[in-house]
């Protein structure tokens, strides 16, 4: 099998055989069967094309590879590691991307896990989800954050990330198109899934993790740990007493009071730098045309998006943060007095505006009192600065924010469901993020002109990353407790739904490895895909 690098197929084409053929300068039955392993858009030149990266079999491969662009390749599965010995039911408290994964690994490897999550199933969760949006009615353990799935159920879906792990990504991948996903997600150079995607992707994991025998518990809140001599023997929860000698604490990076209950039991928790900022919205029609030119609009083009990255001259960085394309500006708070927001997609992508974080970098300096927990008060401190009744947003337009005069009227529509109040921003931050978001907007403005005059900024922003982080050693646990595995976004070690999934996956691994490695093997499904 061979690997090769841009393949070149027009906007309105499909890559096949007769296009592989054209870069090897062979027939194409030359080519017996072939699978992409990478789309991106080729900018090059005066036309846009798509590039790809595709991994075929094709007829006395050696002839090929000296040219260029063309190298030995191979595809790898993932394969299951299996545990030597019986061992205790697992428990895994979190169901966002990284305690799904992990609760999948340990039930594909026969280990039955139990999966506690405070929030209620997908389809329960999305109906409060609706509630909130349409009449401010904040549920605090069935929202935004809490509940199935996890954060990124409602979010753009994203599946961009830049950790180096391929064979557990692809495994996610794989999961995630048996549940239901669109296939192109294994190729494509910037997946997503959409909200609409995931909400009904999400249950389907859920039912095979039953289907191996996996227990789920819902609106069942992780309480406190049983610890005795250094070793976990099992959980506090509001549904009572779970006995377990290992747990995956995928605990999401809004769980305050959880985290909390841990510190007063001795594990060991970090401050950690994160970012707050704003939500910007522009319209969508205006991005395509700087990103796509005279190709905007185009069929086989999705709604453009964008990334921007700045530093400031107080050293800070200003970049963006999950940006959604035609998507819409919501409301993610978990207590009421407090407005958190984040941005959203549907699978289509189909909204007038696009919306972006833009976040300023807070280091540890600006909020560390002495407690590992500021983090935490610094965001809800903020969030509460933010609130208006009916969690309405304060917003403006950033034309006016960089002039520093009085906020007029909108220079578009704001999606944000809740309604908006237009008011000077300035109030909302230090002068430090002040002086960085108005640099970096010049900046960003400088490489997406019309960036401050059509733009408008809806805070705050402050859920892009956990404060904390909950230290473990190399082999997965915590340094303070044996059978504790810290995971995901919320535990310090991953930011976005790749990353969390692939921590959950890799402490599943930790997990079984405790009991040694009887073999490994590929699970049903993982099959070669070669076309």
């Amino acid at each position: 099998m061979i690997r090769i690098h841009q393949v070149m197929c027009p906007l309105s084409g499909t890559p096949d055989r007769k296009h592989i053929a054209k870069k090897l300068r062979c027939s194409p039955q030359d080519i017996l069967s072939f699978e992409i392993e990478r789309e991106s858009l080729d900018a090059r030149g005066d036309r846009l094309a798509f590039s790809y990266t595709v991994l075929a079999d094709v007829r006395r491969p050696e002839r090929f590879l000296r040219m260029k662009d063309v190298s030995e390749g191979r595809k790898e599965a993932y394969c299951l590691p299996l545990p030597e010995k019986e061992a205790d039911r697992p428990l895994v408290a979190g169901f966002g991307p990284a305690g799904m994964f992990a609760a999948l690994i340990l039930a594909e490897a026969g280990m039955r896990p139990v999966v506690i999550e405070r929030g209620r199933p997908a389809e329960e969760r999305a109906k409060d989800v609706e509630a909130y949006f349409r009449e401010g009615i904040l549920d605090p353990e069935s929202n935004v954050q809490y509940g199935e799935g996890g954060a990124g159920t409602f979010s753009d879906g994203k599946l961009t990330t830049r950790i180096k792990n391929n064979v557990r990504i692809q495994k996610v991948y794989e999961e995630l198109t048996e549940a239901g996903a669109d296939p192109r997600i294994r190729y494509q150079a910037r997946p997503h899934l959409g909200t609409d995607a995931l909400q009904k992707i999400v249950p389907e994991i859920r039912k095979k993790i039953l289907s191996l025998q996996g227990e789920i518990l819902f609106s069942c809140r992780l309480e406190s740990l049983d610890i005795r001599n250094g070793q976990l023997q099992g959980v506090h929860t509001s549904k009572g007493y779970i006995p377990c000698t290992d747990a995956v604490l995928a605990l999401g990076h809004s769980a305050f009071e959880t985290f909390s209950s841990l510190l007063s039991q001795g594990i060991v928790i970090e401050q950690k730098d994160f970012a707050a900022g704003v939500r910007v919205e522009h319209p969508q029609a205006m991005i395509d045309r700087r990103q796509y030119g005279e190709y905007a609009g185009h069929p086989a083009l999705s709604a453009a998006s964008y990334s921007l990255t700045f530093r400031s001259s107080n050293g800070r960085g200003v970049y963006s943060f999950c940006m959604c394309p035609g998507g819409t500006v919501i409301p993610v708070s978990t207590e009421e007095g407090a407005l958190a927001v984040n941005g959203m997609s549907y699978a289509a992508r189909s909204g007038q505006n696009a919306n972006s974080a833009i976040l300023v970098q807070i280091p540890k300096k600006d909020f560390d009192r002495g407690h590992p927990l500021d983090g935490f008060l610094a965001q809800r401190a903020l969030e509460q600065k933010a609130y208006r009744d009916g969690f309405r947003a304060p917003a403006m337009n950033i034309r006016d924010y960089m002039e520093q005069r009085a906020p007029g009227e909108t220079v578009i529509p704001s999606t944000f469901p809740r309604g908006i109040l237009m008011e000077d921003m300035h109030r909302l931050f230090s002068d430090p993020v002040n002086a960085s978001l108005q640099e970096g907007f010049l900046d960003f403005d400088r490489k997406i002109p019309g960036f401050i005059q059509n733009g408008i900024m809806v805070g705050a922003e402050t859920r892009s990353s956990s404060p904390v982080r909950m230290v473990r050693t190399d082999s997965g646990e915590s340094i303070s407790c044996a059978g504790v595995y810290p995971c995901g976004e919320g535990a310090g070690y991953a930011g976005g739904i790749v990353s969390s999934a692939v921590d959950g996956i890799r402490q599943a691994e930790n997990i079984i490895r405790r009991y040694g490695i009887r073999e490994t093997r590929e699970p049903e499904g993982q099959e070669d895909r070669l076309k």
